[in-house]
């Protein structure tokens, strides 16, 4: 069931021409244009970003688009609730993730994560164009879950809760620098399998790095970073290693600090 979360490159090549495909290209409106994927249409994953004005003033910028705005845009991809969606970036980042964390919490079941994205398909396929292909508007209806999205509110009640743990995922000397109180550092980058960068670990590895952080689905776990991309990379890993309660704290450390969130070095909290 996990392994579906992710599609390889010889296994997209194959099935270009497939019915009901649609392959979601979501770098930057640059980089697309320069060459993407036959058939890919671009959705830059900053697009499906809003910004949340708090009541002091201050701005958190990288929040999750509504319900909504994400339904225009993704039908204008020609995406419906039933279309089977491969997602790539350049490879070995977390755009890709946090696009796929984004379809998932509003109810998509059928999207997958090129694993390597663009980079491993140049090498093992070669195929790339300029051209930007025709799309049928799509009807795609959004259902939020609200069990894949950690907000300030839930977080702050999580600090005290035996049945939430936080992870970090930035690198430790960030992780060292400041950290939500009572959180664990989990590094985005141990996700991916370092002799095989950018490729994704597999899902029983990902199974074992998991318990190793002592993540099992008897307690939820919320990944946040500095704005929700890095930690949307754990959360489809974890998701990969067939984990379910898992939640990405969308505002993260940019929410956590303009409402007055407390950060300590490494998570540490005196008792």
């Amino acid at each position: 069931m996990s392994a579906s979360f992710t599609i390889d490159a010889e296994t997209l090549f194959r099935i270009l021409s497939a019915h009901n495909l649609r392959i979601l290209d979501v770098r930057t409106r640059d980089a697309y244009e320069r060459a993407h994927i036959v058939d890919a249409v671009n959705l830059p994953v900053r697009e499906l970003d809003d910004a949340l004005q708090l009541d002091n003033g201050l701005t958190v910028a990288h929040q999750v688009l509504g319900g909504a705005e994400i339904q225009e845009k993704l039908r204008d991809c020609g995406i419906n609730n039933s279309t089977r969606v491969v997602i790539y970036d350049d490879g070995g980042s977390y755009l890709a993730a946090r696009a796929w964390w984004l379809l998932e919490y509003y109810g998509h079941r059928r999207v997958q994560v090129l694993d390597g994205g663009l980079h491993v398909w140049r090498d093992l396929i070669g195929i790339v164009t300029r051209e930007e292909p025709a799309v049928e508007r799509g009807e795609f209806t959004a259902y939020p879950d609200e069990r894949r999205r950690a907000d300030f509110a839930y977080v702050l009640t999580a600090l005290d809760s035996p049945s939430v743990d936080l992870f970090n995922v930035l690198p430790p000397e960030q992780f060292a620098y400041g950290a939500i109180p009572g959180s664990r550092n989990l590094p985005y980058l141990e996700t991916f399998a370092n002799e095989r960068f950018p490729l994704q670990r597999s899902p029983e590895e990902l199974r074992r790095l998991f318990q190793e952080y002592g993540i099992t689905d008897r307690v939820d776990a919320v990944f946040y970073c500095g704005a929700g991309y890095a930690a949307a990379q754990v959360y489809f890993a974890a998701r990969c290693a067939g984990l379910t309660r898992v939640r990405v704290y969308d505002g993260s450390l940019d929410e956590w600090q303009k409402r007055g969130g407390a950060v300590v070095p490494g998570g540490t909290v005196e008792r």
